[in-house]
């Protein structure tokens, strides 16, 4: 290979290689390593319509939600004023302490990325580091939401 065209590899390699470091540190990983709330999301589910919202009766539901292929869970307790999220609980239910490390700091930030939102425009993606306690987050959520509007059409 001529020494022109192998030091351009070269530098198309550090090129991908910065560009892929900086992608990873621009999801709001804090200096200790943790991602901050900040790096994950609560949005609109881009699969529910206007007409698939609430209504949901307000009240305190407490729930299991389920992800991953080994049955890891999380309880959720969460209460629902006029369909927003007023209070939310997070409790790990893990027994390995990876796991239950992971969920500790989900459990912790989960508040801050919630309280004060409509229950229709939470939908967790990565945090605190964890990759799937989200999803058992999200599954709770979707429980939580059938409870809710099944307590709207009862009463």
């Amino acid at each position: 290979m001529p020494p022109l065209s192998k030091k351009f590899t070269t530098a198309l390699v550090g090129i991908s290689v910065t560009t892929v470091i900086v992608g990873c540190t621009a999801t709001g990983t804090g200096t200790n390593g943790a991602s901050s709330p900040s790096a994950s999301t609560a949005s609109p589910s881009p699969s529910r319509s206007s007409a698939d919202r609430g209504p949901y009766a307000d009240g305190e539901y407490s729930v299991d939600g389920e992800y991953g292929t080994r049955g890891s869970s999380i309880g959720v307790t969460l209460t629902l004023q006029s369909g927003e999220v007023s209070a939310v609980d997070v409790t790990p239910h893990a027994t390995d302490e990876t796991s239950l490390g992971l969920q500790r700091r989900f459990a912790e930030a989960v508040p801050a990325l919630v309280v004060g939102k409509d229950i229709d425009d939470v939908d967790l993606d990565r945090v605190a580091g964890n990759s799937h306690t989200p999803d058992g987050f999200n599954d709770a959520l979707e429980k939580i939401k059938a409870e809710a509007s099944e307590r709207v059409t009862r009463s």
